[in-house]
């Protein structure tokens, strides 16, 4: 039975040597896949009831967890160990508890906001550059379960902007920067206890040396991290903003 299981979710099934990198013909098919996905969702959403629209989320969000936790099940099939890169310290990772609470409980509407401007950016940043996703396959498990749970969580932030689910309001870009400090302060206790990566705050994101290198010191990381999130985000809203054909109102 494990040799089974180890061969269903090998790296390779056909010794292809077909990867995704960015920009390679895999990659475009996923990221069609995925758009075309979120494009087809909002067509047959968006002249649906309140009600119809919030269980699409629900079902979006059940879906991102499940992915994230079941996941873990199966680390050692595919990773031979747990895969810590996994755990919730990247902000693309500790988006799934949170899109969960500004889901499902009660008062997540308080905090729904900065999390659905974040889900949009994340893993669209990701998904338009997945230089993690490892070298498997494009239909071995580990891409096709890395590629699914950024293009449910993109999904979920954009189409709950695009049915007006969440209105974005620029007074309340406090609560993003909030939020991103939060984030990278978990991210760098996370750094510090299990002497990893997360939030790319002990080495630039696209590992070019610049700490290692002595081009930038690492501290500066914890600062320039959450300014580029933020900044995007303001960004967001004002796309948000001209979608809606609004004037901003501060």
């Amino acid at each position: 039975m494990r040799e089974l299981f180890l061969k269903l979710f090998s790296m390779s099934h056909f010794n292809t040597g077909i990867s995704i990198t960015a920009f390679s013909i895999p990659h475009i098919v996923y990221l069609v896949l995925i758009f075309g996905g979120v494009v087809a969702a909002w067509f047959a959403l968006r002249k649906k009831d309140a009600q119809v629209k919030e269980k699409a989320m629900r079902f979006l969000a059940y879906a991102l967890a499940l992915s994230y936790l079941s996941d873990f099940f199966v680390h050692d099939f595919v990773y031979g160990e747990m895969n810590i890169d996994k755990l919730p310290f990247h902000i693309c990772t500790v988006l799934c508890p949170l899109t969960c609470i500004a889901q499902f409980n009660r008062n997540g509407n308080k905090i729904k906001e900065p999390i659905v401007l974040l889900a949009v950016l994340a893993p669209m940043m990701y998904l338009c550059y997945p230089a993690s996703i490892g070298d498997g396959e494009p239909w071995c498990y580990q891409a096709v379960q890395t590629m699914f749970y950024h293009g449910v969580l993109m999904a979920w932030g954009i189409l709950n902007l695009a049915l007006g689910v969440v209105k974005p309001d620029l007074k309340n870009c406090w609560k993003a920067a909030v939020l991103l400090v939060g984030i990278t302060l978990w991210a760098k206790l996370g750094n510090l206890l299990l002497e990893h990566n997360w939030f790319f705050l002990e080495e630039d994101a696209f590992y070019i040396g610049l700490v290692e290198g002595g081009i930038i010191p690492k501290w500066l990381l914890m600062i320039v991290n959450p300014i580029v999130f933020f900044l995007a985000v303001l960004a967001e809203y004002g796309v948000c903003y001209a979608l809606r054909g609004k004037k901003v109102k501060v």
